[in-house]
């Protein structure tokens, strides 16, 4: 019997379901995607408001051993509002009818046309399809409920309905992003528990996914490497956070983060460099000149790190993570304490208050 297409469709061909999925053609509800799939005796079908969901089911039809090279093609991709398939073949006819795009199997006879109980032969399909130029020009964004982005059509003021089967890149971002910050971790703090990394490597992944289609997304870089600092793969974390500052050379913040892990790996000479770019980019800014004071005094610069953290504290004296980074620089001078050789020593005793603050806050305070 004839299908009914709608959007973009995958049509499969029901032998070749019956080779792959263990209860053969019978069996595609198990694998069908949505409501607007279905089949007769002969194929199969699943209409897509979007074409990438459509892309993304034929890959998973792939994966279950079906083909579409030149050779054998088990299924084929169906544009309903220029009537193509594709690849080419030579079983699939296509047709109209009633104005609708009807699919059926080369030889068959039946006339009795497959379709969804919602369709009324004469009426507009459900699922419509405008070129990349009218969306633009038609449609304006209204909201977005869920995976369904609603729009209005500029010309008739009928709201139109964008059903997305898989999320977008910026909604996978979002959610990476909130995963990374749930398990923050700064310089000199240990990594998170083992139970607790199942959620970022997830996220990592999820990131590395969005990084290979969007090489110089260097957002994404940040929080790749922060994700990695996280469950204590320094050196991916410190080669994310150096691409994300090859991208954003003067950005005080990527700046900010390379410094902290630069520290943590006890590089204090990388440290202090970086710190100074930051601090040339933004001279007034007192968290920069504190993180830069720091940095001095781990790499032994004693006299650097006093100068810096005065600057700092002229600029806002109020800034009490400031202070104590005044006041364990002082105790180093004044023989008070060894000067530290890494954020674990300055965060021990005999005044672990003052750095423990500071590290906890290295990669963003709170005013």
């Amino acid at each position: 019997m004839p299908l009914l297409i709608q959007g973009t469709a995958i049509v499969i061909r029901n032998d070749a379901l019956d080779r792959c999925l263990p209860g053969g053609a019978a069996d595609f509800a198990s694998i069908a995607p949505n409501a607007m799939s279905y089949s007769d005796d002969l194929l199969s079908q699943a209409s897509f408001m979007s074409p990438l969901d459509a892309h993304r089911f034929a890959e998973q039809l792939e994966l279950y051993g079906l083909d579409r090279t030149n050779d054998v093609v088990d299924f084929v991709m169906v544009h309903s509002h220029d009537q193509t398939a594709e690849p080419d073949n030579d079983w699939l006819i296509l047709f109209e009818y009633e104005g609708g795009l009807i699919a059926t199997m080369r030889g068959s006879e039946s006339r009795k046309i497959v379709a969804p109980k919602s369709w009324t032969p004469g009426e507009q399909p459900a699922l419509q399809h405008l070129s990349g130029e009218e969306v633009q020009s038609r449609l304006e964004f209204v909201r977005r409920d869920g995976k369904v982005d609603v729009y209005r059509d500029k010309e008739t003021g009928q709201l139109l309905y964008h059903t997305r089967l898989h999320e977008t890149d910026e909604e996978i971002y979002e959610r990476a992003v909130a995963v990374v910050w749930q398990h923050n971790r700064n310089p000199g703090d240990p990594p998170v528990d083992a139970g607790q990394q199942e959620e970022l490597r997830n996220a990592i992944g999820q990131l590395q996914h969005l990084i290979a289609k969007q090489p110089a997304a260097w957002g994404a870089h940040v929080m790749l490497g922060k994700a990695w600092f996280a469950v204590d793969e320094l050196k991916r974390a410190r080669d994310c956070l150096q691409r994300a500052a090859d991208l954003e050379p003067d950005n005080t913040m990527v700046l900010k983060e390379l410094a902290g892990i630069c520290l943590e790996q006890a590089d204090t000479k990388q440290a202090c460099q970086v710190g100074e770019h930051a601090v040339a980019v933004s001279p007034d800014d007192p968290e920069l000149l504190g993180n830069l004071a720091v940095a001095y005094l781990i790499d032994g610069q004693t006299a650097k790190a006093e100068k810096t953290i005065a600057h700092a504290k002229r600029i806002k004296p109020e800034d009490a993570v400031n202070q104590h980074i005044g006041n364990l620089v002082s105790d180093v001078i004044q023989g008070r304490r060894e000067s530290p050789r890494t954020l674990q020593q300055m965060m021990s005793p005999p005044k672990p208050a003052s750095w423990y603050n500071r590290a906890r806050r290295w990669l963003g305070r709170s005013e």
